[in-house]
């Protein structure tokens, strides 16, 4: 592949600052957040956290060109800030989640030269935009299993593909589009080869390509099944006998639980920041760790959809929470027309447990494998929720208690001995290949 300048493939300064923002929002509601729960480390230290990563967007901001990838759509009101209903995709909330992936990298950035690590950040705000994209593709559109599966697969494989055709690749996508999607192929497209430059020319990119193909054929997999959440092709029945197959690290998941990891696939954002170190993280030393990002991602998808039961319900989708909760009734229906499930807050307390159990279950695993000196992880686990469930902040805080309630005894476990980890994210790589 030729080498191409990675800066043509940046974000809009626009856009990149409505991130940083968002960034330092979600940050001073977490703060808050000390007043109310006893974590085991100091809310400065929290602070600091998003101080530092505010410091990154902020470098990287300054470091982009002009002529970079703009993502905000023509239709925005210029207020808007948590929430949107474009017509074709959910840009601000993509936006907050894509905040969330870079707070991911702030544990790999003393790996990193300061030109990778804008580079990983830079790719990981694409990539996660990319997801945002055709999640609501296939949400707004009448794709069926088949086309649904086949468009991630096409998109998510040449995002990563060494020998990747930029021609074929156009031809494809369009004939793929429904016909009023078809304004966003331009987009899709810029991300595509702006993600396929930053990937190919990574230090290490071509060493996690594995770990990143099987990622992207779970997410494929598991975003076709939920054309089975939804009319005209709505069965739980099916997603179930199909789900239930799937991988999980342990037996103590229920089968939406797993396709809820597979639909969500975080896990790579740490191959992402992986490819541009300068040393090689050996995963065969952090077995523990990617066990415990599988719980994390089957818990940061039950989060997105917890806040989100009814308005799904209205466009025809019984998200993966609503199945939590009333999975039975859902079983014997063939159509979600006319259902109303009355949700009560037993309801909502019982799956919001749930959630921070199978939450705290990844942050012991995950920590098993990782020196925690500054109490990332701690801080991390507590901004998940607070990226995620951010519709409900000013108007269901109450809820979001509830699950940092039940998930506090853990954090602060691990932030009492987080520092004592038997291995650490150090023990786990190797010299950078040529030093």
């Amino acid at each position: 592949m030729v080498v191409q300048s990675w800066k043509g493939w940046g974000i809009n300064r626009e856009d990149l600052d409505l991130l940083s923002r968002t960034v330092l929002r979600l940050g001073g509601y977490a703060e808050g957040l000390f007043d109310y729960h006893q974590f085991g480390f100091d809310k400065n230290t929290l602070k600091d956290h998003i101080s530092n990563i505010h410091e990154m967007l902020k470098i990287l901001k300054d470091g982009t060109y002009t002529g970079s990838i703009p993502l905000r759509p023509p239709n925005i009101p210029p207020g808007a800030f948590w929430e949107d209903q474009g017509e074709t995709w959910n840009y601000l909330q993509t936006l907050r989640f894509a905040a969330g992936a870079t707070m991911m990298t702030e544990q790999y950035g003393p790996f990193m030269t300061p030109e990778n690590l804008q580079k990983a950040m830079t790719a990981k705000i694409l990539h996660k935009c990319q997801i945002g994209i055709l999640d609501d593709l296939i949400d707004k559109g009448a794709y069926s299993y088949l086309e649904a599966k086949d468009l991630h697969h096409v998109v998510l494989s040449s995002m990563i593909d060494p020998d990747f055709d930029s021609t074929n690749f156009t031809k494809r996508l369009v004939a793929m589009l429904k016909s009023e999607q078809v304004p966003l192929f331009d987009l899709i497209n810029s991300i595509t080869k702006g993600f396929n430059v930053l990937w190919n020319n990574s230090p290490h990119g071509a060493e996690y390509f594995y770990q990143m193909e099987v990622l992207d054929e779970r997410v494929a997999l598991g975003q076709a099944l939920t054309m089975f959440q939804k009319e005209p092709t709505f069965s739980i029945s099916k997603m179930e006998r199909i789900s239930g197959a799937f991988y999980a690290p342990y037996e103590d998941f229920t089968w939406w639980e797993k396709l809820g990891s597979h639909v969500s696939g975080t896990t790579r954002y740490n191959f992402i920041d992986m490819a541009f170190t300068d040393p090689y993280f050996d995963l065969r030393e952090m077995r523990n760790f990617l066990a415990g990002w599988y719980y994390y991602d089957t818990a940061i998808i039950l989060m997105d959809h917890v806040v989100s039961v009814y308005q799904d319900l209205r466009n025809g989708i019984a998200n993966l929470s609503l199945i939590a909760m009333r999975g039975k009734d859902l079983g014997s229906l063939t159509s979600l027309h006319g259902f109303n499930p009355h949700l009560t807050i037993s309801d909502y307390d019982a799956h919001l447990r749930r959630i921070a159990w199978l939450t705290g279950r990844g942050l012991e695993l995950v920590s098993k494998d990782i020196r925690d000196d500054t109490s990332y992880y701690p801080f991390i686990t507590i901004m998940m929720p607070v990226v995620m469930m951010a519709d409900w902040i000013g108007n269901r805080d109450d809820m979001i208690h509830t699950f940092l309630e039940a998930v506090a005894p853990a954090i602060k476990a691990v932030a009492a001995n987080g520092n004592m980890a038997a291995n650490g994210i150090a023990e786990a790589v190797e010299p950078a290949k040529g030093s």
